[in-house]
């Protein structure tokens, strides 16, 4: 059978990565890449390492702490509702 495959994919970082499993067929090939505009969404990761003064996990949990202590009473109402 001699047809053409077309494998569909993202071209990212000088990089192919096929949107499914790759045909079991040899031959020779072409990459055809349709530019993209860039998109403003991104991952939560990303976010990661770049405050301007990065934390330590100690840090956070005493404020985490800190800030639920404040709410005093209210905590051990919502926790009698529950």
């Amino acid at each position: 059978m001699n047809r053409t495959l077309v494998v569909r994919g993202r071209y990212v970082g000088r990089t192919f990565i096929p949107d499914g499993p790759l045909p079991d067929a040899e031959g020779a090939a072409e990459l055809v890449i349709t530019p993209t505009s860039p998109q403003g969404r991104g991952s939560v990761a990303d976010a990661f390492g770049t405050a301007p003064v990065l934390r330590s996990g100690e840090d956070i949990l005493a404020q985490v702490r800190a800030e639920r202590d404040e709410w005093g009473e209210r905590r051990s109402i919502s926790t009698r509702i529950s």
